[in-house]
């Protein structure tokens, strides 16, 4: 009897950004549907989230975080990205990609959608409330985990509440079933133990932006 596609919870991977990597001189920048960032030699992987700055040109691009996707040696993609209205590159640029850490210490995982506004277009002539989809909310993620402050992980979490920057979380899951990555400001972390067990841990992240799921 086929049972569908099963994608376990062991044997998948979560990485949590918490540095950056050496940047990556931009060479040009195609004014395409997602935007296509030239640059030689990048070394970059699918799901990888940096900052681009000093664009000239396509200045709308700049002091943003963006996601890798289908990364070639030369050059990459940027998820949800379309740059078909924006101003021509003329030169410069760097991305400087967030280094990531694998969270081991991970015990549960929990994305809680947020809702879509919805925007009243009634009229005079409606017969009845006429309404338009607004923007959509990605909601929180919730992690679970082993409580352990001084591991890279969960010490990124609470330098990133403290100076209120975002962190990016990159979920790979088992055979071919694809890269998850989310960017978001952690809301909240807790901690509790008790006789006759282990310290746990628990952060929620206000997500930003789109949840981008990206082809293995």
């Amino acid at each position: 009897m086929a049972a569908g596609k099963r994608l376990k919870f062991q044997g998948s991977s979560l990485q949590v950004s918490t540095g950056v990597g050496s940047t990556k001189t931009i060479t040009d920048v195609d004014q395409t549907d997602p935007a296509l960032v030239a640059s030689t030699a990048h070394g970059l992987a699918l799901g990888t989230v940096g900052r681009i700055a000093a664009v000239v040109g396509m200045t709308e691009l700049n002091d943003n975080l963006y996601v890798v996707e289908n990364p070639d040696t030369d050059d990459f993609e940027l998820a949800g990205v379309d740059a078909t209205g924006y101003t021509p590159y003329v030169s410069g640029g760097t991305f400087a990609p967030l280094t990531y850490t694998t969270f081991c210490e991970l015990t549960g995982v929990d994305q809680q959608d947020g809702t879509t506004d919805e925007i009243e277009v009634t009229t005079i002539c409606s017969t009845a409330k006429e309404f338009e989809t607004g923007l959509s909310d990605s909601g929180t993620l919730t992690l679970n985990y082993n409580f352990a402050p001084n591991t890279p992980v969960q010490a990124a979490f609470a330098a990133a509440k403290k100076a209120g920057t975002e962190v990016a979380v990159r979920i790979t899951f088992p055979n071919g079933g694809g890269t998850i990555v989310m960017i978001g400001s952690v809301q909240q972390s807790s901690f509790s133990g008790a006789v006759s067990g282990v310290w746990t841990g628990s952060t929620q992240l206000k997500l930003t932006g789109e949840v981008f799921v990206l082809a293995a």
